[in-house]
């Protein structure tokens, strides 16, 4: 099940991202960023976990802009063992503009597997 927010981009917001991990971005949202938007979403699921990050993929139809207002959904899209008691779990999260993708972050997992 997807969690949805609608967001806009705040200038300010991404100027101290960017001045963090790369100054020469100026005010440019960069895809690492989408990384920064899970903090929006409640994930019940991972409450008890301490997952390790495995890989991440960016994608892009175009470059994302400040004053509109976009669509943002993360969710749970796979569960894969990987070995005794560890799981791989891949989270989505897409950024939608009047109901067209313009982004995705997928972000996959090392969770223990209570199942």
């Amino acid at each position: 099940m997807a969690n949805s927010k609608m967001m806009q981009f705040s200038e300010a917001d991404i100027r101290a991202y960017n001045q963090l991990v790369d100054p020469a971005l100026g005010s440019k949202i960069s895809l690492s960023y989408l990384a920064t938007l899970w903090q929006e979403f409640d994930l019940p699921e991972l409450a008890d976990q301490t997952p390790i990050l495995m890989k991440q993929a960016f994608s892009s139809c175009r470059e994302l802009g400040f004053h509109q207002a976009y669509a943002i959904s993360l969710s749970l899209t796979d569960k894969a063992p990987f070995k005794p008691g560890k799981a791989c779990w891949t989270y989505t999260l897409v950024i939608k503009e009047e109901n067209a993708v313009i982004a995705t972050c997928a972000t996959t997992l090392l969770v223990e597997d209570h199942t």
